[in-house]
C-alpha cells in the first residue's frame, strides 16, 4: 500500500473513504482500491478483537440498551391488553456500520464482512390469525436471517426475547457497567 512499516494503519478511517468514495461516484485511489479486501478484512479483524469475540459484557455494553428498548417496544406491541390505536405500526432507529456489527454478533447472523453502505436490519413482528401466536423476523440488507436460538427466519417471540435478553441492559444497568470500567481503569493506572 505505500505505507512504511513504522506507521500506525487506521483501517476503520481507510475503509469509511472507500465506501463514501463509492456511494457518492467520487474518484478512489487506484493504490488503495486493490487493497479493499484487506482494508475490510483487517477492519472487522479489529472489531472482533475489540468486541473480544463476541464476549457478553463488550456486547451487553455496545447494544445492551438498544435491546432494553427493543424488549420493551415488542413486548408492548404484542401485549394484548395494549389498545390497538395506541400501538406503534413502525419504530426506526439510525445507527452507523460500527453498531451493526455488535448487534449482529449478538444476534449470532454477522458475516464477517463490513456491512454495505446503507446496510439495514429490519425487525418485523407477526401475529397468527388462527393461533394468535407472536413470531418475530429478522432482515439484513434484505435477506431473511436465522437468529441463533431461533429454529427458523420466522421466530417465535419468546425465543427472540430471550436471545435479546441475554445481552439487554436498562439504561440504569448501563451506568453501573459504566461506572465499574471506570472504576477498574483508575484502579489499574
Amino acid at each position: 500500500m505505500g505505507i512504511d512499516g513504522d506507521k500506525s494503519v487506521d483501517f476503520f478511517l481507510l475503509l469509511d473513504n472507500l465506501y463514501a468514495e463509492q456511494a457518492h461516484g467520487l474518484p478512489s485511489s487506484p493504490v488503495l482500491k486493490n487493497f479493499q479486501q484487506t482494508v475490510e478484512r483487517r477492519s472487522v479483524d479489529s472489531l472482533l478483537f475489540f468486541l473480544e469475540d463476541g464476549s457478553r459484557e463488550v456486547l451487553q455494553m455496545c447494544v445492551g440498551v438498544l435491546f432494553y428498548t427493543l424488549q420493551k417496544n415488542i413486548t408492548e406491541a404484542a401485549d394484548s391488553s395494549s389498545p390497538a390505536e395506541k400501538a406503534r405500526k413502525l419504530i426506526l432507529y439510525a445507527s452507523h456500520d460500527v453498531t451493526l456489527i455488535p448487534l449482529l454478533v449478538a444476534l449470532g447472523t454477522f458475516d464477517h464482512k463490513w456491512p454495505p453502505y446503507a446496510a439495514d436490519v429490519t425487525l418485523e413482528l407477526y401475529q397468527h390469525r388462527q393461533s394468535k401466536e407472536w413470531f418475530v423476523r429478522v432482515s439484513y440488507h434484505g435477506e431473511e436471517q436465522v437468529v441463533k436460538g431461533c429454529r427458523a427466519g420466522l421466530c417465535p417471540l419468546e425465543e427472540f426475547l430471550e436471545v435479546l435478553s441475554q445481552y439487554s441492559v436498562s439504561p440504569e444497568e448501563y451506568n453501573n457497567l459504566c461506572s465499574q470500567v471506570e472504576e477498574n481503569q483508575q484502579s489499574d493506572s
